[in-house]
């Protein structure tokens, strides 16, 4: 997901040939600010060129669709339904993290629908799939099995996935000849059966994840339309905290939607809701919490607030987001930014991270998704067992560790 946010907007081209399916990886915890899904890009890239070659098409022809190429402010999941209503190929870079997410496995779906009410012939040969990272021997599945039957018989692609086949220079020639025959077998499928352009369901179509299952929470702490001063930015506020639009008419969703997409492409299950009506969900779930500094424009605000602040877990994040192009910004909206800070500082909390781009906003939530995952499974307390602790035997001396497998990456060169 990195990099969604930094490109311009896309329009999605009605009759791509192949949508890029793949696992979104976590931001890297030395240096959010490297593209932890890199190579994705350099295959995507990579293809669409292979496949402009075989059609003739020139350099600027959009014969792919690739998700971090959508804007900032656009809705990720109404672009994601119309490209996948309207390419030819589906394409999923199969890994063991693609087969345990459910967003990606949520694209897959959406496009078999699509093809299950088809009745154009070869229809499930529209599915090209790729092995990306290999999983164990003894966990493979039908989709891996069916990654192999394009390429198995390429040096190094079942053992190692095209993922290292692109990265690594020795493996440069494996590379190109795994690349010509997904672009072969794309371009032919696209051009000799064509598949209507059709509805296909959203990929987050089924209910909205519960409190009760949900593995992330993303909580808003803003005013709603009515405890707003009158002439404050136009659509940024709404009858309910979780429809809050800092950025106005610049973005498509609400933020919260921004984050809980960010975090189901992550493959966390995700509940949306105010800070009034949180609960103790905060302490049972690693969360983000959205704070408007309007929220401390009022006594009743600020009171409520500091009463959240005041037990905020460690895994609860929060963010401070006040747009710079709003009118009020400078003179009061600061003021309360300032007076949030302050309260944070009396919880003993960190100071908080303040953003006031869009751009900004969307590219630093797959940062704090992680962070907060990951402090929640730092400090989270371990709820104890009822069961009674049965030793289990070990093979070896106790004091024995098991050596690890470390892979050496060599740079891609140039030719």
């Amino acid at each position: 997901m990195s990099g969604i946010g930094a490109a311009a907007p896309v329009a999605v081209d009605h009759g791509t040939y192949f949508f890029l399916s793949y696992a979104h990886s976590p931001p890297m915890l030395e240096d959010p600010r490297l593209d932890p899904d890199k190579w994705v890009k350099v295959f995507f890239d990579d293809l669409s060129a292979a496949i402009r070659g075989q059609i003739a098409a020139p350099d600027d022809r959009q014969v792919g669709f690739f998700d971090a190429q959508l804007s900032s402010g656009a809705d990720w999941e109404e672009t994601l339904t119309t490209a996948l209503g309207n390419t030819q190929v589906f394409v999923p870079l199969y890994s063991p993290a693609y087969l345990s997410n459910s967003w990606p496995l949520g694209e897959l779906e959406a496009f078999r629908r699509r093809l299950k009410a088809s009745s154009i012939s070869e229809k499930y040969r529209h599915i090209v799939p790729v092995l990306w990272i290999p999983l164990p021997s003894w966990d493979q599945t039908a989709e891996t099995r069916e990654a192999l039957e394009l390429a198995g018989d390429v040096t190094g692609y079942a053992e190692n996935g095209l993922r290292a086949l692109c990265m690594l220079a020795s493996y440069r020639s494996a590379y190109r000849e795994v690349l010509s025959r997904i672009a072969t077998e794309v371009t032919q499928i696209a051009q000799r059966h064509p598949l209507p352009a059709s509805v296909v369901p959203k990929v987050a179509e089924a209910r909205p994840t519960s409190r009760a299952d949900a593995q992330f929470v993303v909580v808003v702490a803003a005013p709603t339309r009515a405890e707003v001063p009158a002439e404050r930015a136009p659509g940024v506020y709404a009858e309910r905290s979780e429809q809050w639009r800092p950025f106005g008419q610049d973005q498509a969703l609400p933020a919260a939607k921004y984050v809980a997409s960010t975090a189901e492409r992550l493959g966390l299950a995700t509940h949306v809701t105010s800070f009034a009506d949180a609960g103790d969900v905060m302490a049972r779930c690693p969360s983000v919490l959205l704070v408007d500094p309007w929220i401390v424009s009022d006594s009743a605000g600020e009171h409520d607030l500091a009463l959240v602040l005041k037990r905020l877990p460690r895994w609860v994040i929060p963010l401070v987001v006040l747009a710079k192009d709003d009118p009020l910004a400078a003179p009061a909206g600061n003021r309360f930014a300032d007076r949030v800070a302050r309260m944070l500082d009396r919880a003993n909390r960190p100071p908080a991270r303040r953003v006031t781009q869009l751009s900004e906003f969307v590219q630093i939530m797959p940062e704090l998704v992680t962070e907060a995952r990951r402090q929640f499974l730092k400090n989270a307390p371990v709820v104890p067992s009822d069961r009674p602790r049965v030793r289990r035997p070990q093979l070896g001396r106790p004091e024995t560790s098991g050596g690890s497998n470390t892979f050496q990456v060599q740079k891609r060169t140039d030719d």
